[in-house]
């Protein structure tokens, strides 16, 4: 592990970053992060006495950020130095709320339309979990038709191009089949999926997974899928997935890489004291995508994704990682 831990610090040291373009869709939302602190247990038996005396209120620590799984990733990717172009609908006051979010940042942010709902999110960060209260404004129905000719212009000409959450867009599998599909057929870049939690899908879960894997994965549209320890299963289990696309795997202690005939090592993550547990997968991914830029090994590209989580997680700032940060971080 020293020895890969030296050569990232070396890469990151004196490489130079190719110029990359990143097209990620659809989700941006406002995130409202509610920092309780304290277990499951203890926020239950608080909520059931303010509810049982008629009501009242509980004191926290909230803050509001750029959320969404495709915004936060677009913002990491930012950090990290690499161009990334956001695809997203929201309304003229979430537009205005990202325009003033999104400044002194590299994310381009020209491709978010203002004529659709705003969505939003409150995280409430428990002790070792988290409970997310999702409005899914635009996003819940996002489909081919929220594309303009401006937005497929770039995916033709993107090195990446991601689309997350699926499992909070009634559209998802439309639109994952027709930007993957038209990708593969006029575009140069590579396909990064990231599905994230199928669980609002609700009762049609494994029908539209089914669905989803029989039009999008086994054509061989998603270069590269990205999931957690609890997706992978959800979405049909390791040996299913591995067989058309590659699978990194992301969990709270390894990460590691599957093809349909081989498999990387385990990573190990960092050992860190968590700050935050919301958005260490997008986090993650903007650090994979650039391994994968910077033609690392498996390896290196998974350590180098492990330090942008734990480096974010960790950070008092609030902040993702800049190539000097993860250096002193690694």
């Amino acid at each position: 592990m020293n020895n890969l831990i030296s050569q990232l610090i070396k890469r990151l040291e004196t490489t130079h970053f190719p110029e990359a373009n990143i097209a990620i869709m659809p989700h941006f939302c406002i995130d409202n992060y509610v920092q309780y602190g304290k277990n499951l247990e203890s926020f239950v038996n608080e909520i059931q006495d303010i509810a049982h005396q008629g009501g009242g209120n509980l004191a926290l620590a909230q803050n509001l950020k750029i959320g969404g799984k495709a915004a936060n990733c677009a913002s990491a990717l930012s950090a990290l130095g690499l161009k990334s172009f956001l695809i997203a609908k929201t309304d003229e006051l979430g537009y205005r709320v990202l325009q003033h979010l999104n400044e002194g940042t590299d994310i381009d942010i020209s491709h978010v339309s203002k004529d659709g709902a705003l969505a939003l999110t409150t995280a409430i960060e428990l002790k070792g979990a988290n409970i997310m209260l999702s409005d899914q404004g635009s996003l819940a129905d996002f489909g081919p038709d929220s594309l303009t000719e401006s937005d497929m212009e770039l995916l033709k000409q993107a090195d990446f191009v991601c689309i997350s959450d699926w499992g909070l867009n009634d559209k998802g599998t439309e639109l994952a089949q027709s930007v993957f599909g038209y990708v593969k057929d006029h575009g140069r870049g590579k396909t990064f999926f990231d599905p994230g939690d199928p669980s609002p899908k609700k009762e049609k879960t494994s029908e539209e997974i089914n669905t989803m894997r029989k039009s999008i994965l086994k054509e061989g549209l998603v270069d590269i899928l990205s999931v957690n320890e609890n997706e992978i299963e959800r979405y049909g289990g390791l040996d299913e997935l591995r067989q058309n696309c590659r699978v990194d795997l992301h969990t709270k202690g390894y990460s590691a890489s599957y093809y349909a005939d081989k498999e990387t090592n385990h990573i190990p993550a960092f050992e860190v004291e968590p700050k935050r547990l919301t958005g260490a997968g997008d986090a993650w991914n903007a650090g994979d995508i650039l391994g994968e830029i910077l033609g690392l090994t498996d390896e290196l590209r998974l350590l180098l994704a492990n330090a942008t989580a734990g480096f974010y997680i960790s950070s008092s700032e609030d902040k993702h990682p800049q190539r000097g940060d993860l250096i002193e971080f690694i």
